[in-house]
């Protein structure tokens, strides 16, 4: 395993971020991001932000601590730099604990991607009480968020392009996002 983590020396939103990297593969680094309970829409290009507290966690699964220069050295070295490669998510709807996302005519402007995710509306339903809720688009995918604590989701939904549940993170939340291909 090669998934580095540097110092959490940058101060965003009151907490302490560090950038976890993979010097090997981004499917090694998104299968380590997703163990410690990171969003996939949190992937930044090359790299994903992780607070103090999942830098400790990163550390404890195996990930390697090094500082800033070591770690941009050795993706450099890998092929893996990406500056300026990444993803421009827009959110385009949100609900807070408790609220259910009004998606049902949204859905129909984003033609056959709105369509599919307008079919797992039953499911999102489920979720929808219980969590916070969010689309969000890029020019590649429409993507539905759910953040929960409780029992992980089903995970296996006809349809959808990509499944993402994370691991519980640090604070017992855990995210279930749904990816359909625009």
């Amino acid at each position: 395993m090669t998934v580095l983590v540097d110092a959490a020396v940058w101060k965003w939103q009151g907490a302490r971020w560090a950038h976890l990297v993979s010097d090997e593969s981004f499917d090694e680094l998104h299968e380590f991001a997703q163990r410690i309970g990171k969003r996939r829409l949190g992937f930044q290009g090359d790299h994903y932000d992780v607070e103090e507290v999942d830098r400790h966690r990163a550390i404890a699964l195996g990930a390697e601590a090094v500082d800033s220069r070591e770690l941009v050295r050795r993706i450099r070295e890998a092929g893996l730099r990406r500056r300026g490669d990444k993803p421009s998510w827009q959110r385009v709807a949100y609900a807070p604990s408790g609220r259910t996302l009004d998606l049902g005519s949204r859905l129909v402007t984003f033609g056959d991607p709105g369509m599919r995710l307008r079919a797992m509306l039953p499911f999102v339903r489920s979720l929808d009480q219980a969590s916070r809720s969010a689309l969000y688009v890029d020019d590649q995918h429409l993507v539905m968020l759910f953040d929960w604590v409780g029992p992980e989701a089903v995970v296996e939904l006809e349809g959808i392009d990509r499944v993402w549940a994370g691991a519980p993170r640090a604070d017992g939340e855990r995210s279930l996002e749904l990816f359909v291909r625009r």
